[in-house]
Parts: C-alpha cells; sequence; structure tokens
C-alpha cells in the first residue's frame, strides 16, 4: 500500500513539474513578444515624430486627424480576428492614435455636459484616450468661446437637438476662423452600454478631411421659410443628395431662416453643386455654410 503512494506521489509531481515547465516556457514566451510590442511601439512613436518634424510648419494648432484616425480604426478592425472584441483592440488604438497625436502638438479636449455628466466625459475620454488634458462645461457657449478662442482646443458638443441645442448656430456665421465639426462620438459603441443613447460632435480649428464614409452638415440660409420637401427638391436638382433635419430662425422671430442640411457623403468647400443649388434656389438664398463633417461611426 505504501508503494502504490508512494509511486502515485511520484507520478503526480512528475505532472506538476511537467505543467510548470509548460507553464514557464509559455510565460517566457509572452515576455519575449512584450519586448517585441514595445520595439514595434518604439518604432511607430519614432516614424511619427519624423512626421511630425517634416510638416512643423504646415500651420495647424493640433495634430488632429479624424479622418485618418477613421480610415485605420476600420483597417484595423477589418484585420485582426483574435478573440479580443471590437471595443478593445479600438481602445488600444485609440489610447495609441491620441498619445502620439498629443506628443506632435499638446491639445486640450473642453467638453459640454449639460447633464449626464459622467456619460459625456466617459465618451471623449474613451476616444481622446487616458492622457489627453480635458475640461468640463456646462454651457455649450464656454466651449464655443474655448474653440474659438484658442486653436489648440477641441470642442466636445452635445449632439443637435431641436428643443434647446442652438450651438451649431454660432458655426453657421461661418468664416475662416470659426470652428468646424470633425467628428461625431462615439465612433465605435461599446456593448457595455456606458455611453447610454449620448452621442456628441467634435469641433476645432481645422479643416474637416473625408475618411472614405462621410456625412457632411451644411447650413443653407435663406429669406424666408422653406418646407423640408421644397428643399429636398432643390437638393436633388443640385445632384446633392441629403435631407433637412431642422429649420429656424435664430431669434425665433422675423429673420434670416437657417436650414440644417445633412448629407451622406463628403463635400469639400468649392464644390461645383453647392453653387448650382444656391442658383436653383435663387435669390431668396443668402449663403451656403459648411459646419463640417464627421466619419460615420461603426455600429
Amino acid at each position: 500500500m505504501l508503494q502504490f503512494c508512494e509511486a502515485g506521489l511520484f507520478i503526480q509531481v512528475s505532472i506538476v513539474t511537467i505543467n510548470n515547465s509548460k507553464l514557464d516556457a509559455l510565460r517566457d514566451e509572452i515576455d519575449r513578444l512584450d519586448a517585441e510590442l514595445l520595439s514595434v511601439l518604439e518604432k511607430r512613436i519614432s516614424i511619427v515624430k519624423d512626421i511630425a518634424a517634416a510638416k512643423a510648419d504646415d500651420g495647424k494648432a493640433v495634430a488632429f486627424r479624424p479622418g485618418r484616425e477613421a480610415a485605420v480604426l476600420r483597417r484595423i478592425l477589418k484585420l485582426h480576428s483574435s478573440d479580443l472584441s471590437d471595443t478593445v483592440v479600438a481602445a488600444i488604438w485609440r489610447e495609441l492614435i491620441s498619445a502620439v497625436g498629443w506628443m506632435q502638438r499638446p491639445y486640450t479636449v473642453s467638453i459640454t455636459a449639460p447633464d449626464k455628466s459622467v456619460g459625456y466625459w466617459d465618451l471623449a475620454r474613451f476616444h481622446f484616450g487616458s492622457a489627453t488634458p480635458m475640461k468640463l462645461h456646462q454651457l455649450p457657449s464656454v466651449v464655443l468661446r474655448e474653440v474659438s478662442e484658442n486653436a489648440s482646443v477641441l470642442g466636445v458638443l452635445p449632439w443637435f437637438s431641436r428643443e434647446r441645442d442652438t450651438w451649431w448656430e454660432y458655426l453657421a456665421q461661418g468664416g475662416d476662423s470659426a470652428p468646424k465639426i470633425l467628428a461625431a462620438l462615439p465612433f465605435l459603441d461599446k456593448p457595455s452600454g456606458e455611453f447610454e443613447d449620448l452621442s456628441s460632435l467634435v469641433i476645432g480649428q481645422a479643416e474637416p478631411e473625408a475618411s472614405g464614409d462621410d456625412v457632411t452638415l451644411i447650413v443653407l440660409v435663406t429669406q424666408s421659410e422653406w418646407s423640408r420637401a421644397r428643399l429636398k427638391e432643390q437638393l436633388v436638382k443640385a445632384d446633392l443628395p441629403g435631407f433637412c433635419s431642422d429649420s429656424r430662425t435664430p431669434d425665433g422671430a422675423d429673420g434670416d431662416w437657417l436650414h440644417l442640411i445633412e448629407v451622406p457623403e463628403f463635400v469639400a468647400r468649392g464644390d461645383d453643386r453647392l453653387a448650382r443649388l444656391a442658383e436653383i434656389m435663387g435669390k431668396d438664398h443668402i449663403k451656403t455654410v459648411i459646419l463640417g463633417a464627421y466619419a460615420v461611426p461603426i455600429k
């Protein structure tokens, strides 16, 4: 009986020894891969520094390339096939993209959170990374002022609401110095639902750029009121897809009308269709203002 127990104990110890040796080998491989990942990361950062040096005099105050970033994330999420969720993979790349962008040109993010402050903060933090300086404000007017006065500030504002949000009317004034809409948040829905039904737009003193799948926001300013059906007819004639999502006068009384148009493609300044639309609308048309554009979020 004793010999059997001793033999059994010997076999058990041998199995444990083999298992421990295998685990040690796997952990050593993980350590090797960690070092390899760090080396590749350092090479990537070095290339980014070279890019930053090459475009040091491009006049841009913020190294924020939302179109390029959206294209990169779409490509990465299409390529990855691991057991990690898209949310985790996106978070890794968002941290990396935001960190190296901030290294090129430091910037801050100013956030409007009229309610559910933690949710709006969480939304911005997920997109801009854990190290980007951020500030929270209750009023969109404060964010608009900070972005307008400082080109190194990006603003995060609640998505348009017909009932209360009027901040886009400020952008509709137009002009080269007016902030533009550059991105929409969240770019990737989080399955855990931290963001609830919150969504925001990012503004800054930069020109919007195409990502390959975009929505452009345009304001048509007219002397008198136009129905949405009538505006739709003019858009079709000008070969511009889209629809009117809101119409209002800034002061709610007599005055020029602002019509918010959403176009499901990237429309650049100088697009011939904009001039054609103005011509079709006739003398009642005062001006057309491109508020900006954003990459269509991944669902």
